[in-house]
């Protein structure tokens, strides 16, 4: 089996468990101890079954030792104190760097004796040594191991899942073309002697001989039951790249053996019925949503054609064609969305580590982690949203004594929170500390040249602004975490580029919540066409509220600035025109759409509405440093570009 190929599955599996294991050490952290050393030592012991099937030895060996210490602690049912804490995230955070590393290619690096010393002490003196001689306690049954082994095996011989490799999430995990050198499973049968003295200690030792030539993944009996009163007879689970007479000779060289048999599992073909998951190259999902947006336009450009012919029957067959691109485009745009709770669950071990280092007490909750994103959206917002929580922590919250002095818990209260808007997702970063002092904020801008020195104060959209400025920094001094104004400009960037907004809510002494809108897909969107001017721009229907005939609204002047009147509301008015730099023009533009951004509405005058139809969103980098007014381009039925309104430029 050439195990390079599936190498980069092995890292995708490893690091599901792994964000497991630090919520697992998070909630331990806490004293939620229901279930939390359970999943720790499950998670371990499946990366040590996937390690041995690849053949990275520094990483079996890792979490090996680290199984061991979990098994101690389990069984002695051992507090979870700060350095048993401090020792499973070191043991996890090496076990992280050796699966890049073997994944990598560089399998070689000479696994930490002083770190496996330490793991092997705390377990020895947690247990009295037991933990030694039953690191692995293989409490996964035969029948399971059997079970997901030969599933994969037997539909490798019928060439059914040749590409699938999926690593099974069960704790064996095993991939067989039956080539020299494959780790296959075997199950090996061991009868010892009648008159064989200890029994349990001779099991032990043809486990121990076994553990040498692969990865034995479960017993049966359990080896917990392997007493001096059992009868000698029990079955071994093993994956091994070695002979069956290899395996028969380490066990009789244990001695005090009377009958050894090495066979295959036995073959149970349901588990195929149930598989309901394929696993498949991201690059091919990417491809097929470009493939569909090709499409769409030509969808668009095909009933533009069909309306010009006249001919019913040719209108019906594009309109069919139609309805199925559109169901096509639905059910790929689908397979790309995944929960956020995959990047938030790498937050509470960051959040608690800053925490710790700083010297503060922090309550850190996250909601609505299965509201859905596409994956290359949530590829692109953990960055921010570390910003945020980094900048929380280390600027948002006052020290336990500050806070007590101020009537306030020690404890500062963190979200980091998820909701659906329509068609956006807002992720919100909300803290109880301290706020921002928009009169400091302003008086250190207008100290450095970038306010004006008559500004009286400092509005939410400003304060963004103000913040987001590259090298801007209210910190005194510069540290490992912040002062050297790069936060948030880069989460303002980002989040501009991604088609958001950033907004910022806050009240001094009180707190603050950052916000960050973001569209659910950067695919395809649904736009309303307007032409301003010359040319055609697209408008995201998610923002539009409603359109009206300019001549029907009352019109007013308002600080200065033109608004009108709608039912009692007053909405600024934006001329397009002017604000995109075209010849203004009084007789132009008969039309006001009414948009709604993050709950700020506006009205825009424009020249003329075309209609609505689903675009392809092509991302570009504005001018750095310009007034944000489009965030994207898209190319119409007709084969014209058109680019894409940013509607929280305009509010």
């Amino acid at each position: 089996m050439d195990v390079a190929r599936y190498a980069e599955l092995f890292r995708t599996e490893v690091r599901e468990h792994l964000a497991g294991i630090d919520a697992a050490l998070v909630a331990l952290a806490d004293g939620q101890n229901d279930g939390a050393v359970d999943e720790l030592f499950r998670a371990t012991h499946t990366i040590k079954g996937m390690a041995g099937a690849m053949g990275y030895s520094s990483v079996e060996q890792m979490a090996h030792a680290t199984e061991t210490l979990l098994s101690a602690v389990r069984e002695t049912e051992a507090p979870a104190d700060s350095t048993l804490l401090a020792l499973l995230y070191e043991a996890t955070d090496a076990l992280a760097q050796h699966v890049d590393d073997a994944v990598d290619g560089h399998d070689t690096r000479v696994v930490s004796l002083p770190l496996l010393e330490r793991l092997a002490s705390v377990a020895d003196s947690l247990d009295g040594g037991r933990a030694a001689r039953t690191t692995a306690t293989w409490r996964v049954p035969i029948e399971e191991f059997s079970t997901a082994v030969q599933s994969d095996v037997r539909a490798d011989e019928h060439g059914e899942q040749q590409d699938q490799g999926a690593l099974n999430e069960s704790d064996s995990v095993m991939e067989s073309d039956r080539a020299p050198n494959a780790a296959t499973a075997r199950l090996v049968a061991v009868t010892l002697a009648p008159d064989a003295p200890l029994k349990s200690v001779r099991a032990q030792i043809v486990l121990a001989r076994l553990e040498q030539l692969g990865t034995v993944q479960g017993t049966e009996p359990s080896v917990q039951s392997l007493t001096d009163a059992f009868d000698g007879v029990f079955t071994v689970a093993i994956a091994s790249a070695h002979p069956d007479s290899a395996l028969e000779s380490a066990v009789r060289g244990a001695g005090d053996v009377q009958r050894v048999v090495v066979r295959a599992p036995e073959v149970r073909r349901a588990v195929r019925d149930v598989l309901r998951h394929v696993r498949i190259d991201l690059k091919r999902i990417d491809a097929l949503l470009d493939l569909i947006g090709e499409l769409v336009i030509s969808r668009d450009r095909m009933l533009r054609l069909a309306e010009g012919t006249g001919d019913r029957q040719v209108m019906v067959a594009a309109q069919d064609m139609s309805r199925l691109v559109s169901a096509l485009q639905e059910e790929i745009l689908q397979a790309r969305m995944v929960p956020v709770g995959q990047v938030f669950d790498r937050f509470p071990r960051l959040v608690r580590d800053l925490a710790r280092d700083l010297g503060k007490e922090i309550v850190f909750t996250m909601e609505g982690r299965d509201i859905t994103l596409d994956r290359s959206m949530l590829e692109a917002i953990g960055d921010p949203v570390v910003h945020l929580l980094r900048n929380a922590i280390d600027h948002g919250f006052e020290s336990p004594a500050d806070r007590a002095a101020l009537g306030k818990p020690e404890a500062g209260r963190l979200v980091l929170r998820a909701v659906r808007d329509r068609a956006a997702i807002v992720i919100a970063v909300e803290d109880d500390g301290r706020g921002i002092d928009r009169d400091h904020i302003l008086a250190k801008a207008v100290a450095e040249g970038r306010a004006d020195q008559t500004l009286a104060s400092l509005t939410d959209d400003a304060l963004v602004r103000m913040l987001a400025m590259p090298g801007f920094s209210t910190a005194t001094s510069v540290t490992s975490l912040s002062g050297r104004g790069v936060g948030i400009d880069v989460v303002a960037s980002r989040v501009r580029a991604l088609g958001g907004a950033l907004d910022i809510q806050t009240t001094l002494g009180q707190g603050t919540t950052f916000l960050l809108r973001l569209p659910v897909t950067l695919a395809i969107v649904r736009a309303l066409l307007v032409q301003v001017g010359e040319r055609t721009y697209a408008v995201p229907t998610s923002h539009v509220v409603e359109a009206v005939e300019f001549d029907d609204v009352d019109r007013h002047v308002l600080d200065g600035g033109e608004a009108i009147n709608m039912r009692g509301e007053v909405l600024p008015l934006v001329r397009l025109r002017e604000r995109f730099g075209d010849q203004p023009s009084d007789d132009a533009g008969t039309q006001l759409i009414v948009l709604d951004a993050g709950g700020q509405r506006v009205a825009a005058k424009v020249d003329a509405l075309l209609g609505q139809q689903d675009i392809v969103v092509k991302q570009f980098d504005g001018v750095r440093g310009a007034t944000p007014l489009f965030s994207g381009a898209t190319i119409l039925g007709d084969g014209r570009p058109a680019l894409i309104v940013d509607v929280g430029s305009l509010a």
